[in-house]
């Protein structure tokens, strides 16, 4: 069984730090980053691959300014696929920062699969990466406790279905997850934040790729890289323009 992957815009920073993307390379430049999300198309059950980020008035407030078409809220965009939001059947969480979590709510009848050191590491977070998961140790509360009741709690590996497995991807976050899907075209890893940009994967002067600049273990970062080498065919970043080029990954 062969799968389609609609990449789907939440809108976009539209002066994103890109030395938070690229660890060390290009401090102060700042660049057009759309936050995306995902459907899987073709699958038994309807998956979605994260749920965006907040509304561009919270997104200014607490973190960075944000644009957003009309069309690019979570439900109009999963409505312009001719899906309702109370039929998405699971959510994929790669992990629970602000963008990428903020709208699970949305979908009132998804199971929705978290690493379960993600909701370890996302209780209690370093300082410096508190307000990436809007924290209950700075006073915020988190969007994704609001369906706490369907979270699903994954250790490991796990199969969705054949041809779309959970993968653990640790470095940016302990608990990161990416999700392996067999298209025609070949295995396609939605890596998301593990490579923000295409460009994480290209290799520098020194022959070694490019972690994202926001981490908590480079150890880990560094051992995922290898780990995906011969994993996927296939690589979709987490925050990249170009992603937006395609309507569908096959």
């Amino acid at each position: 069984k062969r799968f389609k992957i609609r990449p789907l815009s939440c809108g976009r920073f539209l002066e994103a730090e890109k030395s938070n993307f690229t660890y060390g390379v290009d401090p102060g430049v700042k660049i057009e980053a759309p936050v995306l999300f995902w459907f899987i198309e073709g699958a038994s059950r309807r998956i979605l691959v994260d749920t965006g980020c907040s509304d561009p008035s919270w997104a200014a407030r607490y973190h960075h300014p944000l644009e957003r078409r009309t069309d690019e809220g979570p439900v109009c965009a999963i409505e312009g696929l001719g899906v309702r939001p109370e039929e998405i059947d699971i959510i994929i969480n790669t992990h629970l920062h602000w963008d990428h979590c903020f709208n699970n709510d949305l979908f009132p009848n998804a199971r929705i699969l978290v690493q379960r050191e993600e909701i370890r590491y996302a209780v209690s977070p370093l300082p410096c990466h508190a307000l990436y998961y809007e924290s209950q140790i700075i006073g915020m509360t988190p969007s994704w406790l609001k369906s706490l009741d369907r979270m699903e709690l994954i250790e490991g590996d796990k199969e969705i279905e054949p041809g779309i497995n959970l993968v653990p991807l640790p470095g940016h976050t302990p608990g990161f997850q990416g999700v392996l899907v067999a298209l025609a075209g070949g295995r396609c890893l939605i890596a998301g934040d593990t490579l923000p940009l295409w460009e994480n994967w290209q290799k520098n002067t020194g022959g070694f790729r490019v972690p994202t600049g926001i981490h908590v273990n480079l150890y880990d970062c560094y051992e995922t890289f290898r780990k995906m080498e011969s994993m996927a065919d296939i690589l979709l970043p987490g925050h990249d323009l170009k992603v937006l080029e395609r309507e569908v990954f096959e």
